[in-house]
């Protein structure tokens, strides 16, 4: 009998021991943790392979991890550093592994929680998350899938060169084709873009009206090896420049307007095409009584150019018009009608292919002053006023003015002038140069002088003058007479010749120097390693795009209807935080064959216009 009560005491007491041991019971046990990225920058700028581990409370956790990282069917060595904290009420474990992420990487993170709120699990709880890492908006299995795309960038800021301005509109439909590493897409549609750049006392307003605008994308193994982005449309350009008291304005209508820009094995290329026609205004105002005023129309606006890598390959541009140019000065007043006013340039690989610029013009002059109640009128005609180089060398000079003076004083006058000859001269050292020999011949004949103090006293009589101006060929150089012979009859009547020092300066042509036109257009969109399917919770930095970078949150999961199916996503919203500010929100697939691809998304963008 003792021994019987000896057995069931014992029993009893492994029973109770069992009971008061630590071990947690169906009444308190623990919630499954989340696991969310955090692939964002260190202090270096850098995204960092990191995750969140969040707990469902703030009691105390012990966990054993298990981080597999494989690449190309290869586990990488991985270290992880372990932080624990508590945030808003939550346990957190944070983790930092050593290893770098690439696309297509697969990566599993189980969490094994072993004790709870100081007490030992019977059965460890076990929360296991495993992705693949992709790139942002681009699914890993194979798919065709049709796009609709809908883009609008507003902006206007203002800088120490005045107001800047940036509009673009665009929707239009588009394919995007999966098979194996290689993504395509295709995206047609049209919309309307606008531009205003302002330099210092200059402005460019040019507005289009796109109606194809053409991107073509091919991604392979989640890096952009090729993209074309085309754009034909026509508008309106604005141009305003003020130089030295001179106001210059050309409006001209867009008849066509070409922009292409291509991303291939590394090379950006841009060109771009403008042919428009319209209206001419060049005007001064010195004064009061002193003005100039240029009317005109443009016939010929032409402007192409293309840049590679930042170096400018191609420029050419040419300009014809007609106008109507009057010069008032102090009682004076010219009326030329421009027949000619062109230029034209080609550049090519920073050479100067091509050259011309011309002048042709022919009007009438008037002058009237008086002195002691005597007055005299001066009045003229322009038989021919030209001007041409071709290549960078003056081929033609003439000017051709016969007047008649009128009044208390009577009299003619007259001015011809023209290349003589063209030959060799040398300078003030003895160095020779190729020269146009420039003939001026001018006449002043007094028939009459009834009154007044005109013409510093000349009384009745004539003067001829004459000179020849050995000036150097090229148009682009500095200082270009090296050489001036002169003779004088009349009164005051003189003779010689002299050479200028430091005749001539030697100028190069400038090449036209890569400028940004349309500011800094990106036709990217942000891009960057995702992992995929993303969850609720996650946060990652886009860092593919150079200077469109965005931190994305993941937010809710939700159902998106489209195009007759019902996709399962999860919202998503977004910081912009490189060159550019602005925010972003959407919602991606987290489902299926499709998962890791954008069913909708809104951006709100600032980004710098040029420099």
């Amino acid at each position: 009998m003792a021994k019987k009560s000896r057995g069931m005491w014992a029993v009893f007491f492994m029973l109770l021991s069992c009971m008061l041991m630590p071990i947690v019971t169906a009444d308190n046990s623990p919630s499954q943790p989340e696991i969310n990225t955090r692939w964002l920058p260190d202090q270096f700028g850098e995204n960092v392979n990191s995750y969140r581990i969040t707990f469902a409370d703030d009691k105390s956790y012990q966990v054993d991890l298990m981080v597999i990282h494989e690449r190309q069917g290869v586990s990488l060595d991985v270290e992880t550093f372990q932080s624990w904290d508590l945030i808003n009420n939550a346990r957190i474990l944070d983790l930092q592994l050593n290893t770098s992420l690439e696309w297509s990487d697969e990566i599993s993170i189980s969490v094994s929680i072993t004790s709870y709120d100081g007490q030992e699990l019977v059965e460890p709880l076990i929360t296991t998350r495993q992705f693949e890492v992709g790139t942002w908006n681009q699914p890993m299995d194979d798919h065709e899938i049709m796009l609709e795309t809908t883009w609008m960038l507003d902006q206007s800021y203002t800088n120490e060169e005045g107001e800047q301005g940036f509009y673009l509109d665009f929707a239009g439909q588009g394919w995007q084709e999966r098979t194996g590493d290689i993504v395509n897409s295709w995206e047609l549609g049209e919309g309307n873009i606008s531009f205003l750049e302002s330099t210092g006392n200059d402005s460019t307003n040019l507005s289009l009206v796109l109606n194809s605008i053409w991107k073509n994308e091919t991604i392979e193994s989640g890096i952009l090896n090729a993209q074309i982005f085309e754009a034909i449309g026509s508008g309106q350009l604005l141009s305003i420049t003020n130089e030295d008291n001179v106001t210059t304005t050309i409006l001209v209508d867009v008849v066509n307007a070409e922009l292409n820009r291509s991303l291939i094995n590394d090379i950006v290329s841009e060109r771009l095409k403008i042919d428009a026609n319209g209206e001419l205004n060049i005007s001064s105002d010195e004064g009061e009584e002193s003005s100039t005023n240029i009317d005109g129309e443009i016939g010929v606006f032409y402007l192409e150019t293309w840049d590679e890598n930042g170096v400018r390959k191609l420029y050419d541009q040419r300009f014809e018009a007609i106008a109507q140019m009057v010069i008032i000065d102090e009682g004076s007043r010219l009326d030329i009608d421009i027949e000619t006013l062109s230029s034209a340039e080609q550049w090519v690989d920073g050479v100067r292919t091509y050259q011309v610029e011309e002048l042709v013009g022919s009007g009438t002059f008037g002058f009237a002053e008086s002195d002691n109640e005597s007055s005299v009128m001066i009045n003229g005609t322009i038989y021919d006023f030209h001007t041409l180089t071709e290549q960078g060398i003056t081929i033609t000079d003439d000017i051709h003015i016969d007047g008649d003076i009128t009044g208390d004083v009577q009299g003619t006058f007259g001015i011809v002038r023209g290349i003589e000859l063209t030959g060799n001269q040398a300078n003030a050292t003895g160095t020779e140069f190729p020269v146009n020999v420039i003939h001026e011949e001018s006449w002043f004949n007094l028939t009459g002088v009834n009154g007044g103090n005109f013409f510093d006293g000349a009384g009745i009589g004539a003067t001829h003058n004459q000179t020849w101006d050995y000036q150097v060929i090229y148009s682009d150089w500095d200082n270009r007479t090296v050489r001036f012979v002169w003779e004088e009859t009349g009164a005051d009547s003189s003779s010689g010749e002299e050479y200028p020092e430091r005749s001539p300066i030697q100028q190069e042509a400038e090449a036209p120097e890569v400028d940004e036109a349309l500011g800094n257009l990106t036709v990217s969109r942000e891009t960057g390693l995702m992992p995929i399917p993303m969850i609720t919770g996650d946060e990652l930095r886009l860092a593919g795009q150079e200077g469109l970078f965005l931190t994305v949150s993941a937010g809710d999961n939700a159902n998106d209807p489209r195009d007759g199916h019902n996709f399962h996503v999860v919202s998503w919203t977004g910081q912009y935080n490189g060159e550019e500010t602005g925010t972003a929100y959407g919602s991606i697939i987290d489902e299926g064959p499709l998962k890791g691809l954008i069913s909708s998304v809104t951006r709100v963008l600032e980004i710098p216009f040029g420099e």
